[in-house]
């Protein structure tokens, strides 16, 4: 299959909302596992600002699988789009074919998720950046704990224990 050229038209053969009714159906699903995703970023914010790690960890078993369905039903719209057009996927087919073919119920759909979605991307990598951030300042504070400098490397003995597990080891049983 070839993608369209950019004059060309996507048309459904038949474009009754009886036929867009599965598409309809799977924008409204997508619509909504994102409202719930954008909650649970929201709170996953708000938890690793108070460095509630059991709440993020309980957070991040609810957002899993709202993720993992999501792509499910992008798959599933994008083989949608493909039985009812004929046409290959990509997004400049699609969104053709909203803009020129779907109702207005679906045209508003799309708006509402191609909306939504950089927004969750937004939130997800700002939530990873601090993480990092916090994970990277928790290490230095350990290292300076710890007495060890970020620039040294780490011999072993005949043990297998690093120079500072030794003085670890030393302390602990003073």
């Amino acid at each position: 299959m070839t993608p369209l050229l950019q004059d060309q038209t996507v048309s459904a053969p038949s474009c009754s909302s009886q036929n867009e009714q599965p598409l309809l159906d799977i924008l409204t699903e997508e619509h909504q596992c994102l409202l719930q995703v954008t909650e649970l970023l929201t709170r996953e914010h708000d938890a690793i600002v108070r460095h509630d790690t059991e709440q993020m960890g309980l957070l991040l078993d609810k957002k899993l699988p709202l993720l993992s369905q999501l792509e499910q039903l992008d798959q599933q719209r994008q083989q949608y789009f493909q039985k009812l057009t004929g046409f290959p996927y990509h997004d400049g087919n699609f969104a053709r074919y909203i803009s020129e073919q779907a109702s207005e119920p679906v045209q508003e759909l799309w708006a509402l998720i191609t909306t939504q979605l950089p927004e969750c991307k937004t939130q997800n990598e700002l939530n990873g950046r601090i993480i990092s951030m916090q994970k990277k300042n928790t290490e230095q504070i350990l290292q300076i704990l710890t007495g060890q400098s970020a620039n040294t490397t780490q011999t072993y003995s005949h043990l297998g224990q690093t120079s500072q597990q030794k003085k670890a080891a030393l302390y602990t049983s003073v």
